[in-house]
């Protein structure tokens, strides 16, 4: 499933962690996405497979996306601060249980 899903995505380029920890998103990806200076993102990561990487969100994006799917406010999904990936594990089981 993960093979097939890095198979539909499209490479940008690669980009460099600089010394205030700021990172270029390409241009290219920038144009595509709509990405604008001042735009904000939500960075989220899971050691459920590993510390291989993470992904950078668009907050309207997600928070839009979030309130169609789950009726709810994106701060109310989202794993809030010390919560263990199991439990956030266990509340997506239990959405996807209802859906």
């Amino acid at each position: 499933m993960h093979g097939q899903m890095l198979r539909k995505m499209k490479y940008y380029g690669d980009t460099i962690i600089g010394e205030k920890g700021q990172v270029v998103i390409p241009a290219e990806l920038r144009k595509q996405f709509g990405i604008e200076t001042g735009d904000r993102f939500l960075v989220m990561g899971s050691t459920r497979m590993g510390a291989w990487g993470f992904i950078l969100v668009k907050a309207d994006v997600l928070s839009q996306l979030v309130q169609e799917i789950f009726g709810g406010k994106l701060e109310e999904v989202l794993a809030p601060e010390g919560q263990t990936d199991h439990h956030a594990e266990k509340a997506n089981d239990d959405t996807q249980k209802e859906l």
